[in-house]
This record gives C-alpha cells, structure tokens and sequence, in this order.
C-alpha cells in the first residue's frame, strides 16, 4: 500500500514537472517583456512601428517641392501622419500596461505553483486535490493571458506598420487568440492534473506556432520598411554627392565632407547586406523558430548601421548648412535637415 501510494506521487511529481517544462518563462511571452526589449526580437517591431512613421515623415520632408500646392499636400500628410503616430503611442501605451499586469500575475501564480510542487514533492499535499488543482490552472491560465497579451501587442504592431499582407498575418493571430480562449475553457472543466498536461501540450503547440507567426511577421514587416528606407537613402547620397561636389568646385576644401560621405554609404551598404540576409532565410522553406531569430538579428544589426549612418548623415547636413547655400539647393538642405534633427 505504502509502495502503491509512493509509487502515485511519483507519477503525480512526473507530471507536474511536465507542466513546467512544457510552459517555462523562457518559452512564454516573458522574454518578450517591454522591460527586455534589447533580448527581444519582436522589440524591434515596436521601434521600428513608430520610427518608419518618422521616416516617412522625414522622406516626404526631404523631397519637397517648389510649388506651394506641393508643401501644403506635404504639410497635410505630415500632419495625418503625426495624428497616426500619437494614436500608435496611446494604443502601445495601454498595450505594455496590460503586458507588465499579465507578467507579473503570471510570476506570481508560477510562484504559487512551485510552492505546490513543492508540497507535493514532500507528500503533504494530493496532486488532484482542490487546492493543488486551483493553484495549477491559476498559473495556466496566467501563462495564457500573457501569451495573449504578447500577440495582442504583435497584432497592434502589424496594424501600424502598412506592410504588405498585413491583414493575412493578422486574421492568422486572431486564430491563434481564439485557441487559447478555448484552452481557458478546457482548463476551467479539467478535474485532474493528467488533463491539465494535455491542455498543455495543446497551448504549448498552439503557442509555438504563433511565436513563429508573429517573429516572421515582425521581421517581414521591418525588413520591408527597411527596404524603402534603404532605398531612399540610396538616392539621398546621390544628391549628397552632387552637392558636396559643387562646393569643392566654388573652392571650399571638402575633404572632411567626402569622408563622411563614403562612411555614411559604407553603413547603407551593410545595412542592405544584412537586410538581404535576413530576407534570404524569410524566404526559405521549413524554417525554424531559430533560424527566425537570425534572421530578426541580422535585421537588429541592419537597423544598428542605419542609426550609424544616420548619425553622419546629420553631420554633413548642418556641415551643407554651414556653407549657407543658396537657392533650391540651401531650400532643399534646410527642409532635410530640420525633421531629420528630431530624430
């Protein structure tokens, strides 16, 4: 009897173990915590959400017009754009509060259960117990609201970032939600902890797929962004060049100029190179969760030269505004200077 008993523990112990490997904080949305956004490759979804809408403000900025019909379409656009960017900044806002709540609850109830385990473990307490019980689907169901409140944060993301297919990667997050809300229900109606393990397989499978929905997603969408940024940046230094060679003509000693020149195209090259090593592995077949985190690394590197680049490219602006050139050309310098200097 005594055998039978410990041999029933044994097995109930086996299973809440399973239940922690299966659903450990490093696999949850915990790494993808707005408070450890430098470990998070979805992070840069969030900065590059509100920092392309700075881009495309600053590009139609830098391309102006000299008909005043043309600034004033310019003007509007800037402002809609701006209305957009505030709407973005109160959505994440609420969104993050929402993320750090759902963290913490789920820290909690996972301490709760560890304590369980713990009592368990030492034969004090019955696996299949009310209390055992409820404290298990209290940290599965925190375990879900937060994975639910990380894809909520992806989906806001995709909404803002105008990039192509964004509305498919959505409608294929909202599936994913909806399990999980389903999981919450089978979890509710569940009456012993060897039911609790199927569910979390379940979650587990459901998760993983949507972890790898939205890590695509968010990569896909930057490195489209990136692209147009990239491009624009392409043009920019031709007009950089041109320009900075008709001071070398009227005698001005533009060495300095030339210098950071080739250095600021020399950060939009690698930018581009990391850029296309990133698409190389979207664009693969079977691709892994960890073949999706190089790629979203390669893009953080791309995203790290374009910082770079723009940091020289700020340099040689208010060097061009300097030499007070006149005419279209000073007008097109002081209106690609100005946006770019609240960057």
């Amino acid at each position: 009897m005594r055998k039978s008993r410990a041999l029933r523990y044994l097995a109930c112990f086996t299973i809440i173990l399973t239940l922690l490997s299966l659903l450990p904080g490093g696999s949850l949305a915990a790494r993808d915590s707005s408070e450890h956004g430098n470990s998070n490759p979805n992070q840069y979804m969030r900065e590059e959400a509100r920092s392309s809408y700075r881009n495309e403000t600053n590009n139609m900025s830098g391309a102006s017009s000299s008909e005043s019909g043309a600034r004033q379409e310019q003007k509007n656009l800037s402002v809609k754009n701006g209305n957009k960017i505030s709407e973005y900044k109160q959505e994440r806002k609420q969104l993050e509060e929402e993320l750090r709540f759902h963290k913490q609850e789920y820290m909690e109830a996972k301490g709760d259960f560890l304590k369980i385990r713990n009592r368990i473990r030492a034969e004090e307490l019955d696996p299949d117990s009310e209390e055992a019980l409820n404290a298990t689907k209290l940290y599965l169901n925190s375990s879900i609201n937060y994975m639910i409140a990380h894809l909520s944060n992806i989906k806001s993301n995709m909404a803002y970032s105008n990039g192509n297919g964004t509305e498919e990667k959505i409608i294929v997050i909202d599936e994913k939600i909806k399990l999980l809300e389903v999981e919450k229900t089978n979890i509710a109606n569940a009456s012993s902890q060897e039911e609790l393990v199927a569910i979390v397989r379940s979650v587990r499978g459901v998760w993983n797929n949507a972890e790898k929905t939205s890590l695509a997603g968010a990569g896909q969408t930057v490195s489209e962004k990136v692209g147009k940024f990239l491009k624009e940046s392409e043009n920019l230094s031709e007009k950089l060049g041109a320009k900075v060679e008709n001071q070398k003509e009227t005698g001005v000693n533009t060495a300095e100029l030339e210098t950071k020149l080739a250095s600021y195209i020399s950060y939009i090259k690698s930018a581009q190179e990391k850029k296309e090593a990133a698409d190389s592995i979207y664009n693969g077949e079977n691709v892994s969760r960890e073949d999706l985190q190089k790629a979203n690394n390669y893009l953080r590197q791309s995203l790290n030269d374009i910082s770079k680049a723009n940091k020289i490219l700020r340099e040689i602006f208010g060097e061009l505004k300097d030499y007070e050139i006149e005419g279209d050309n000073g007008t097109e310098v002081k209106n690609i200077t100005e946006p770019m200097s609240k960057m």
